[in-house]
């Protein structure tokens, strides 16, 4: 997959933002995927210093472009021609970046995904006209995005109000090796602070909070670690001499992951005082390192405290009440020091790297249809007849029931209004069939299936191809047509064997002992030719009793083999036009299904919009 990354500050700045795009590209390039970081050619840090248009970061392209005005808002120039290739562009962030490939959607026809990362909520400035701006175009912008990931419980319910579609949770991964197990093994008195030097971060309150606890325990130090942003390292310095902490405080700026890592050996603690994260990427590498946390009592910060049931999370506007709950849990936190370190390491392999990428991998295929593409609310197996053989090869291998459906046109209308049908249709393997989910792939995908995997012809595709010898059981249709299938097979296919058949004229009453009965056979493979949706149904109510491995819904196929129906001409199955051949044959049975089913379905297909029947 061509995946286009657009984030507005990438390497080599540095911040939780870039951190997160950085990482996912990593995982992304291992997986095999293509990827490029479209970005902004300078660092808002460093505006004088102009970027190359054009970088490497590993496996993955970096491409800068040109921007005008704040760092609050940056215009960027020239992005639109960088979008040709890409299958799927992920946005970061709700800035400018976010509204113009919104409004340029229809000129640039890309599937976009946006992590929220926060919103523009991170600090107070401008907040009234901030709110209004997010109820009105982040509202409207929100509608051209395929899928919305919220990177934190607070951002989901914020965006919750205002997108039209399920906002979806897909929190932040961390870089859990960086610092993985470096902090101290004993117990030191001493703090670390990490991340950028920016007013939200509270450092006044969290200095505050550091001299109420030296007036009661001056062996306390605190390392304040990271990257200039809008405050500088003097003015955090001049913050702590105020307070008269300068002799335990140390301030570090642009420090290397080696420098941050040598700070962190030293200390036990890690504390934060901001009063906005949309994450808080740094106290999980921070737990990940085997440190103890203090955080303020936000939301982002809240949850990490509640679910890892380690450190406090309290107020850093009360300085002298958490310093009081801080040094009255010194003791267990000195007692049990190894223990609570070995818990904050185990509670952040939880936001390891490899199963976030999992996660937004899933949302892009479903998004792309690289590997399944949902069609009337059915995912649909993108695949070769090959391949497909080979996956139900190894499913029958494992043991385990696998029912397997093919969906055309009919099947999807029936979905469409069958909500149980749809559920059932969910929990299959699910092959395409015919040229009307193909003209449905087109349009909602822009691409068709590699192969047209007609159930008839598959499934005798599947017995001559696998490399498993099977036992077959049919079920459906009447006596002389399935018997006469069943002879047809055996003698189709030496290499298997009939186990059994069963007429499909019987009452439900009977489902539980007929499902008894193929297992008492030893078949290993079920064809059950019921008709849609009714075959499918037996084999989810029944096919696990049944014990076969695979259980193929086949509809017409007994017709066929048997010589009651006649197949169409290969020439018009090339076509793709048996519809036609079979409606010309029987005009009173099929009129109602190929005439109005078909119309209905192109109908169906013409009113959705990419992706939105996922």
């Amino acid at each position: 997959m061509r995946v286009l990354h657009v984030v507005r500050q990438f390497s080599p700045g540095i911040g939780g933002l870039e951190n997160f795009v950085a990482n996912l590209v990593r995982e992304q390039t291992h997986a095999g995927h293509a990827v490029t970081v479209l970005t902004l050619d300078r660092i808002f840090t460093e505006r004088d210093r102009l970027l190359p248009a054009s970088d490497r970061f590993g496996a993955c392209k970096i491409v800068r472009v040109p921007y005008l005005g704040s760092h609050r808002y940056p215009l960027a120039r020239y992005f639109l021609r960088h979008l040709r290739d890409a299958d799927i562009v992920h946005v970061h962030g709700i800035d400018f970046f976010f509204d113009a490939l919104a409004a340029t959607r229809r000129l640039h026809r890309k599937p976009l995904v946006v992590s929220t990362h926060g919103g523009f909520f991170h600090t107070r400035y401008a907040l009234w006209l901030k709110r209004h701006y997010f109820r009105t175009v982040t509202k409207v912008s929100l509608g051209a995005y395929s899928a919305v990931l919220a990177s934190s419980v607070n951002d989901r319910d914020i965006f919750a109000t205002i997108a039209k579609r399920p906002v979806e949770l897909i929190e932040n991964g961390v870089d859990i090796a960086k610092f993985g197990d470096c902090a101290s093994l004993e117990f030191r008195k001493s703090m670390i602070a990490i991340g950028r030097f920016a007013s939200h971060k509270r450092f006044d309150r969290l200095f505050d909070f550091l001299r109420a606890v030296r007036d009661k325990d001056p062996e306390w130090t605190l390392a304040v670690v990271g990257a200039e942003w809008d405050l500088r390292a003097d003015h955090i310095r001049r913050l702590a001499d105020t307070r008269g902490q300068r002799d335990a405080v140390r301030v570090i700026a642009g420090a290397s992951d080696a420098c941050i890592r040598a700070q962190i050996e030293d200390a036990s603690v890690i504390v934060s005082a901001s009063d906005y994260e949309g994450f808080g990427i740094a106290v999980i590498e921070g737990m990940s390192a085997g440190l103890w946390p203090v955080l303020n009592d936000i939301p982002a910060f809240r949850r990490v405290q509640e679910e890892s049931r380690l450190g406090l999370a309290g107020a850093f506007s009360e300085p002298a009440v958490l310093a009081q709950q801080f040094l009255e849990a010194m003791p267990v936190l000195e007692r049990d020091h190894a223990a609570l370190r070995k818990q904050s390491i185990t509670f952040s392999k939880t936001y390891a790297w490899p199963l976030v990428a999992r996660k937004i991998e899933a949302v892009y295929d479903r998004i792309v249809g690289e590997r399944r593409r949902t069609i009337a609310g059915v995912p649909v197996l993108v695949t070769s007849t090959e391949r497909a053989i080979a996956k139900l090869d190894a499913k029958a291998a494992a043991g385990r029931t696998t029912p397997v459906a093919f969906l055309n046109a009919h099947t999807a209308n029936v979905a469409r209004i069958d909500a149980r049908f749809r559920r059932a249709l969910q929990r299959f393997v699910v092959l395409n069939d015919g040229i009307g989910v193909d003209i449905a792939s087109r349009w909602f995908y822009r691409r068709r299936f590699p192969e047209n995997l007609n159930g008839t012809d598959f499934v005798i595709e599947y017995l001559k191809r696998t490399k498993l010898r099977h036992a077959l059981y049919l079920l459906g249709s009447r006596p002389d047509i399935v018997s006469r299938t069943a002879a047809r097979l055996d003698a189709m296919f030496p290499n298997h064997r009939v186990a059994g058949w069963h007429h499909g004229f019987f009452d439900p009453s009977l489902n539980g002992r007929i499902a008894d009965d193929i297992r008492a056979s030893g078949a290993d493979i079920l064809l059950v030719g019921m008709g849609n949706p009714m075959q499918e149904l037996w084999i989810m109510e029944n096919g696990a009793r049944t014990g076969c491995r695979l259980a193929f819904g086949v509809g017409a196929l007994f017709d066929f083999v048997s010589g009651a129906r006649m197949r169409a001409p290969i020439f018009v199955r090339a076509l793709r036009a048996e519809w036609v051949w079979r409606l010309v044959l029987e005009p009173k049975r099929l009129w109602r299904r190929y005439v109005l089913g078909n119309a209905a379905f192109l109908a169906y297909v013409l009113r959705r919009r990419q992706g939105s029947d996922a």
